[in-house]
């Protein structure tokens, strides 16, 4: 049996009869490694830059030194470490002292990123540590104390020379601690500064790199291990602009990953049924011949398992080969290699493409086989109950792959959605619409190519959802291209605020403005802030110890940055409550920190405020624009509730890279004033931004082609049934120019009624991406469905023309006998 089925399957081979399903199935697997390779090597780079910022991969963090067998774990798992302790401290020479943030550091700092120092007008990276006896000064902190390169200072008790002035270190925009100018040394000078002892505040971190699945076993490791005062620290946390752009960032490459999967579905399920129906004569001659039911299914499955092995091997060849030319194609344009590829990619596309030939082709086949001769030869086999069975059990297997694929159940409940949507208001247009136009129509031409439509009625409606899915893939790979992905990139304008003011005393609040209207900041706004602690929650105390992530501990354990005022921010929106007012006082809590700690609207919270308590109800949640970059907060309240404490202020602003004069004016005037550079932060986030878009136009390609294939087998679903027609009509001595005109109004029913719904389906998921996905403020594109509608009428015409071309060499009795 075996021998017989390989000699059908090579004669099928050769004939073309796998021609179809044998090429969807090869783009599928083909798209889906390609595509599942280029997004995870791009996930996995967009996560490497992004770890610049934190100067590692993984943090261990802690009030107290840290357990030597945390880094002994690190090294036994191959992962690079380095070792830091910071804190604040004066720093003097010639007379002068300033308040400095120390950083003490191993060998290998940084493990990611850059350290850049000054040389002349431009910048050098780093390639070691201070040499013993040496420190390396910010900038700032070495025109503070005016001393230069080469210079002496004193730290504690010890004296070293300024080898080296630093530019930008990687992990100085982490967050809000240490705003201090930085000074930098090697580890082993710090005891002989005598500036560590009893009660010293001094934060020592870890600092791990490597593989990502090393550093995630590890983190998983470590933190089951966490003491008190200890956590891991990640940069998407710490950073909430660098959280929202890598998760925007990875659910486009979702995206445009499920789509690829979506569209292969379509396209081996379109495919599979022309195979099936190719496959009637040759399964009714064997069953003719004697063969039992279960040898031709036997045959059949042996079949498709040759199928499938060879399209798995041609299409993992090629998606692995394609990914890897692209790769090559933009290399120039990437900041680093991209990560090796995981051959599982390749595995899990096979099964995908064999779920979905299983699952296509196989309810179809086994169908055939259960049916007598007589009835395969007339083509009225009616499916059994079993066979429906298996499509759902298929069914629900396709849609854990993509649900696996997609990593997001409500972007794939969106996507899968609107194909499904497709589906129904096709069949629902197709039924009423031809119905209606069949009715109303006038001609002899559109009279004959309606009823024609009419009388395959199901037919007519399948070929119709089917070239709408095609459609739709296109269509909704453009919204995703040209309207999203161009609202990202318009969400961080170049010149959003770079530099961050804090300190600021409410006195100093007129001069401030005046030196920055000399500057040409005339609407400088500044804001209010106050630090207080989170203490209490309905009544009950908050404890650190009582949240599970580490990133909950550490909010639940660190001072918050409280503000007031009674109008919303620009760049903030209601997203529940009532805005606040003097009337009304309480709390305004952002949505994202409302969510992690179960706030609720009416909800009582408790801040320690230096010493004082401070009480209020929760009025509204609000939803924070993080790509902003503006002055934001997780919490603010009414100015009554502060009554007379004293606060600082704080703004933010934009600052050439050319203007090296302002920042220092500014400290000089006003010696109190922080002056934090984000500036590292933005440069990132406007990376993983350009990395996300070439990773988009990459996989795009993949998409457009599945795309493309999808709309091939969804104009061959009807082909046999079209051809024979054809046939009818020259046979019964119709001319050619009546014959054109019926197969164009044909043409252009089918693909007007296919084309609108594609459009409206891609307009509605485009919308309901951007604002339940990618939290995009998008809107519904009108013009849409009557562009796809015009595509739909002209892809179809030019399908019909070419058909016509074609059967124009094939005589009337030929068709008749092989309409495929």
């Amino acid at each position: 049996m075996i021998r017989i089925t390989l000699r059908r399957f090579w004669r099928g081979m050769a004939a073309g009869d796998y021609r179809t399903l044998l090429a969807a199935l090869i783009v599928t697997i083909a798209a889906l490694t390609a595509v599942g390779l280029l997004t995870t090597r791009m996930s996995g780079l967009l996560s490497t830059q992004a770890n610049d910022l934190l100067a590692a991969d993984a943090v261990l963090s802690a009030d107290h030194p840290i357990n030597p067998a945390a880094e002994q774990s690190a090294l036994k798992a191959g992962l690079q470490v380095a070792r830091l302790a910071q804190f604040p401290s004066m720093v003097s020479a010639h007379g002068k002292t300033h308040l400095g943030t120390i950083k003490a550091v191993t060998t290998g700092y940084p493990l990611r990123g850059q350290l850049l120092l000054q040389a002349g007008q431009g910048t050098r990276p780093a390639t070691a540590i201070p040499a013993p006896g040496q420190v390396w000064l910010d900038v700032r902190l070495a025109n503070a104390l005016q001393v230069q390169q080469g210079g002496q200072i004193q730290l504690g008790t010890r004296s070293f020379t300024v080898a080296e002035l630093i530019n930008r270190e990687p992990d100085a925009a982490l967050d809000f601690s240490g705003l201090q100018p930085r000074l930098l040394l090697n580890q082993q000078d710090l005891p002989s500064t005598g500036l560590i002892g009893f009660g010293s505040r001094v934060r020592y971190r870890l600092l791990v790199a490597g593989t990502a699945d090393a550093v995630r076993q590890w983190k998983h490791a470590t933190r089951q291990q966490l003491g008190r005062g200890e956590r891991l620290e990640d940069v998407r946390e710490s950073r909430p602009e660098v959280k929202v752009t890598l998760e925007r960032a990875e659910d486009f490459l979702r995206l445009v990953s499920l789509l690829a999967a979506a569209l292969a579905c379509t396209a081996v399920l379109l495919a599979a049924r022309r195979h099936a129906l190719r496959q009637t004569d040759a399964v009714a001659l064997l069953v003719a011949l004697g063969a039992s039911r279960r040898t031709v299914a036997s045959m059949l499955w042996l079949e498709l398992l040759a199928l499938w092995l060879l399209a798995a091997l041609i299409g993992g060849g090629l998606g692995w080969a394609a990914q890897a030319g692209l790769e090559w194609a933009v290399r120039a344009r990437l900041p680093a290699p991209l990560p090796p590829g995981d051959p599982l990619q390749w595995l899990a596309a096979s099964a995908l493409g064999g779920v979905l030939l299983l699952g296509t082709a196989g309810p179809a086949l086994l169908q055939l086989a259960r049916t007598p001769p007589i009835r395969v030869l007339r083509h009225d086999v009616s499916a059994s109950p079993t066979v429906w069975i298996s499509w759902v059990l298929v069914a629900i297997c396709a849609g854990a792959l993509l649900f696996w694929l997609g990593g997001n159940l409500k972007l794939t409940l969106i996507v899968v959605g609107a194909m499904l949507g497709a589906l129904a208001l096709a069949a629902a247009l197709g039924w009423g619409g031809l119905a209606l136009l069949g009715r109303y129509s006038h001609g002899f031409a559109a009279r004959i190519a309606l009823r024609q439509l009419l009388r395959r009625r199901w037919l007519s409606m399948a070929q119709m959802s089917a070239l709408a899915m095609g459609l739709l893939g296109v269509w909704l790979l453009t919204v995703v291209e040209h309207d999203l992905l161009a609202t990202w990139q318009s969400r961080i304008p170049a010149d959003a605020p770079n530099q961050f003011v804090i300190n600021l005393q409410p006195d100093q609040q007129a001069a401030f403005k005046q030196s920055m209207a000399r500057a040409g900041y005339a609407n400088i706004a500044l804001q209010p802030m106050i630090r207080g602690r989170w203490t209490a929650h309905n009544g009950k105390p908050v404890l650190d110890r009582q949240y599970q992530d580490d990133r909950s501990r550490q909010l639940a354990e660190r001072e918050f940055n409280l503000s007031w005022g009674d109008t919303l921010r620009r760049d903030n929106q209601l997203q529940s409550g009532q805005a606040l007012s003097a009337a009304q006082p309480g709390w305004s809590v952002e949505a994202g920190l409302a969510e992690r700690f179960n706030i609720k609207l009416g909800d009582t919270l408790g801040f320690d405020v230096a010493g004082t308590p401070v009480t209020g109800t929760v009025r509204n949640l609000r939803k924070v624009d993080w790509d902003s970059f503006r002055v934001n907060f997780f919490v603010t309240g009414t100015a009554q509730m502060f009554g007379n404490m004293p606060t600082s202020l704080i703004t933010s602003f934009y600052l050439p890279p050319d203007n090296k004069t302002l920042v220092p004016q500014l400290v000089a005037q006003f010696p109190n004033v922080s002056v934090f550079d984000v500036g590292a932060v933005l440069t990132e986030v406007h990376r993983i931004l350009d990395l996300a878009t070439s990773a988009l136009q990459l996989v795009f390609a993949f998409c457009l082609v599945a795309a493309l294939v999808v709309l091939i087998a969804a104009l061959e679903t009807t082909a046999p049934e079209r051809h024979r027609e054809t046939a009818i009509l020259r046979a019964l001595g119709a001319e050619r120019g009546h014959i054109a005109a019926i197969q164009r109004w044909e043409g252009s029913a089918t693909g007007a009624v296919a084309g609108l719904v594609a459009g409206l389906s891609a307009s509605v998921a485009g919308w309901l991406l951007g604002r339940q996905v990618l939290n995009l403020p998008t809107t519904f594109n009108y013009w849409l469905p009557l562009a796809s509608m015009l595509s739909g009428i002209v892809l179809a015409g030019m399908v019909t023309a070419w058909e016509r071309r074609r059967l124009s060499r094939v005589t009337a009795l030929a068709l008749l006998r092989d309409p495929a």
